[in-house]
Protein backbone atom coordinates (compact mmCIF):
# COMPACT_ATOMS: atom_id res chain seq x y z
CA UNK A 1 0.00 0.00 0.00
CA UNK A 2 2.83 2.40 0.95
CA UNK A 3 4.43 1.39 -2.46
CA UNK A 4 1.39 2.31 -4.37
CA UNK A 5 0.80 5.82 -2.23
CA UNK A 6 4.38 7.35 -2.93
CA UNK A 7 4.15 6.47 -7.29
CA UNK A 8 0.86 8.42 -7.03
CA UNK A 9 2.97 11.32 -4.73
CA UNK A 10 5.51 10.74 -7.04
CA UNK A 11 3.74 10.98 -10.33
CA UNK A 12 0.98 13.50 -9.79
CA UNK A 13 2.27 15.75 -7.01
CA UNK A 14 5.58 16.31 -7.21
CA UNK A 15 7.12 19.70 -9.39
CA UNK A 16 10.12 17.49 -10.16
CA UNK A 17 10.07 16.36 -14.14
CA UNK A 18 13.20 13.89 -13.32
CA UNK A 19 10.79 12.08 -10.64
CA UNK A 20 8.36 11.33 -13.66
CA UNK A 21 10.72 8.53 -14.95
CA UNK A 22 11.20 6.73 -11.18
CA UNK A 23 8.67 3.51 -10.99
CA UNK A 24 8.70 2.24 -7.20
CA UNK A 25 9.34 -1.42 -7.73
CA UNK A 26 9.56 -2.98 -3.81
CA UNK A 27 9.72 -1.10 -0.19
CA UNK A 28 11.25 -3.06 2.31
CA UNK A 29 9.68 -1.58 6.16
CA UNK A 30 12.05 -2.19 9.54
CA UNK A 31 10.62 -4.51 12.15
CA UNK A 32 9.70 -1.57 14.18
CA UNK A 33 8.59 0.60 10.98
CA UNK A 34 10.51 3.25 11.63
CA UNK A 35 12.43 2.68 8.07
CA UNK A 36 11.31 2.18 5.11
CA UNK A 37 13.72 1.04 2.03
CA UNK A 38 12.28 2.26 -1.07
CA UNK A 39 13.32 0.48 -4.23
CA UNK A 40 13.49 2.14 -7.72
CA UNK A 41 14.16 1.62 -11.13
CA UNK A 42 14.63 4.62 -14.40
CA UNK A 43 14.09 4.49 -17.94
CA UNK A 44 17.14 3.24 -20.03
CA UNK A 45 18.15 6.82 -20.70
CA UNK A 46 18.02 8.99 -17.85
CA UNK A 47 20.42 9.94 -15.58
CA UNK A 48 20.13 7.77 -12.60
CA UNK A 49 22.51 10.47 -10.27
CA UNK A 50 19.77 13.05 -11.30
CA UNK A 51 16.96 11.56 -10.31
CA UNK A 52 18.70 10.50 -6.88
CA UNK A 53 19.58 13.84 -5.97
CA UNK A 54 15.61 14.76 -7.02
CA UNK A 55 14.16 12.34 -4.26
CA UNK A 56 16.93 13.42 -1.93
CA UNK A 57 15.44 17.18 -2.52
CA UNK A 58 12.10 15.90 -2.64
CA UNK A 59 12.38 13.67 0.80
CA UNK A 60 10.53 16.36 3.05
CA UNK A 61 7.84 16.89 0.69
CA UNK A 62 6.76 13.43 -0.03
CA UNK A 63 6.70 12.83 4.23
CA UNK A 64 4.36 15.69 4.18
CA UNK A 65 2.26 13.94 1.68
CA UNK A 66 2.52 10.68 3.53
CA UNK A 67 1.74 11.95 6.78
CA UNK A 68 -1.15 14.17 5.71
CA UNK A 69 -2.69 10.76 4.78
CA UNK A 70 -2.45 9.47 7.95
CA UNK A 71 -0.90 5.66 7.04
CA UNK A 72 1.07 5.83 10.12
CA UNK A 73 1.49 6.22 13.88
CA UNK A 74 5.38 7.64 13.92
CA UNK A 75 6.39 8.25 10.62
CA UNK A 76 9.13 6.26 9.07
CA UNK A 77 12.37 7.50 7.68
CA UNK A 78 12.73 6.67 3.99
CA UNK A 79 15.86 5.75 2.17
CA UNK A 80 15.23 5.61 -1.55
CA UNK A 81 17.56 3.04 -3.19
CA UNK A 82 18.01 1.85 -6.92
CA UNK A 83 16.70 -1.81 -7.42
CA UNK A 84 19.55 -3.79 -8.73
CA UNK A 85 17.51 -6.87 -9.80
CA UNK A 86 16.18 -4.85 -13.24
CA UNK A 87 19.77 -4.79 -14.12
CA UNK A 88 20.52 -8.33 -13.25
CA UNK A 89 17.87 -9.98 -14.99
CA UNK A 90 18.38 -7.65 -17.99
CA UNK A 91 21.97 -9.39 -18.21
CA UNK A 92 20.68 -12.71 -17.33
CA UNK A 93 18.15 -12.37 -20.59
CA UNK A 94 20.98 -11.37 -22.74
CA UNK A 95 23.14 -14.08 -21.72
CA UNK A 96 20.41 -16.58 -21.84
CA UNK A 97 19.99 -15.02 -25.44
CA UNK A 98 23.59 -15.61 -26.18
CA UNK A 99 23.63 -18.87 -25.48
CA UNK A 100 20.34 -20.18 -27.43
CA UNK A 101 21.90 -18.51 -30.68
CA UNK A 102 24.84 -20.38 -30.39
CA UNK A 103 28.88 -20.18 -30.55
CA UNK A 104 30.30 -16.44 -31.42
CA UNK A 105 32.41 -16.38 -34.05
CA UNK A 106 35.73 -16.65 -31.97
CA UNK A 107 34.46 -18.89 -29.41
CA UNK A 108 33.10 -22.62 -28.87
CA UNK A 109 30.49 -24.33 -27.46
CA UNK A 110 32.47 -26.04 -24.76
CA UNK A 111 33.22 -22.55 -23.27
Amino acid sequence: MLRERLALILLFKCADPRLKEVTLTEVEMGPDLRHAKVFYVVRENVDRDQVQMALDKALGFIKAEVARENLFRLMPEFIFLPDAGFDRAARLEKLFQAAKAGPGPEGDSET
